[in-house]
């Protein structure tokens, strides 16, 4: 029942997602500042400076993010030591949250149990950044007198300018957009082999 409860509302959370996100359409690695888990800032542009840029954008709890998260985890796996190339995950849930969902508090039981059983995995070892001002709270034990983000046009949906959740975007190390997806479904090997060529296309591009 818990399982389904948080899916649930995953699923409310997904849907106002997609009925408030503004259309903007970009085709290049837009300046925009971010920080990673340990709350060293950055920015997109020089993270992909000179590389071929992997973003994913999710939030907690978003089952569709999770189930996605198994096919992520194999593809970093595959190019994470490649100098040439940046993965990184792009969250919109608070980052004091997210520390705690990667760490499997107790807290967080729920989730990490959805977690897993959509991704198949026991583990979280993606990158995660975060963008200043878009910092999503959700109920884990203790009511909070505000849930929503502190300045929602910050948030992925809004800079990037889709409509749900999970969205990839893979930029050329000119730093020009090459693909972009949104949703993970039941047939993901036919684009999941699309990403794989795009990549190691570009990572040979002089």
């Amino acid at each position: 029942m818990k399982v389904i409860t948080c899916s649930l509302f995953a699923f409310f959370i997904l849907l106002g997602c997609i009925v408030h996100a503004q259309t903007r359409k970009i085709k290049s690695i837009p300046d925009i500042e971010v920080y990673d888990i340990n709350g060293k800032h950055t920015t997109l542009k020089q993270l992909g400076q000179n590389k071929v840029l992997f973003i994913d954008c999710w939030f907690v709890p978003c089952p569709p993010c999770f189930r996605e998260m198994g096919m992520l985890h194999k593809l970093y796996a595959q190019y994470k030591d490649n100098k040439k190339f940046c993965f990184i995950t792009l969250c919109q849930t608070d980052s004091g949250i997210v520390k705690r969902f990667i760490a499997q508090d107790k807290s967080m039981t729920n989730f990490v149990n959805l977690y897993k059983h959509y991704s198949m995995r026991d583990d979280f070892k993606l990158p995660v950044y975060f963008i200043p001002g878009c910092n999503e709270k959700i109920y884990t034990g203790k009511v909070l007198a505000k849930y929503t983000p502190d300045d929602k046009t910050k948030c992925p949906d809004r800079q990037f300018g889709f409509r749900g959740y999970p969205t990839v975007f893979i930029f050329n190390n000119r730093g020009k957009l090459i693909f972009k997806k949104t949703g993970y479904g039941d047939y993901e090997d036919e684009n999941t082999q699309k990403m794989k060529d795009l990549i190691a296309r570009s990572l040979t591009a002089k």
